[in-house]
């Protein structure tokens, strides 16, 4: 039987409010709805949520890298890009 735990009960160990925990599941789908409104979660769905948090964090960790160039964006003078 799986044991079900509420939003307020998890976001502290997570080190997050209980209203971005909610907000991530929402986002991920991530979590067990009894009704409409409530969200329970399952330690499945925790775990889930851990790996999303840490995935997160590195895209935070990360952001200092360009991104690939865009072959058809213009230069700043508005002429278009060389192509190689």
């Amino acid at each position: 039987m799986a044991y079900f735990r509420t939003p307020e009960e998890v976001a502290p160990e997570l080190g997050i409010t209980p209203t971005t925990l909610r907000l991530i599941c929402k986002n991920t789908g991530f979590c067990t709805r009894l009704e409409r409104r409530r969200i329970t979660l399952t330690q499945a769905d925790i775990e889930r949520v851990l790996r999303h948090l840490a995935v997160e964090q590195e895209k935070k960790n990360r952001w200092w890298e360009e991104p690939e160039p865009d072959p058809f964006a213009e230069e700043p003078h508005g002429r278009p890009a060389a192509t190689p």
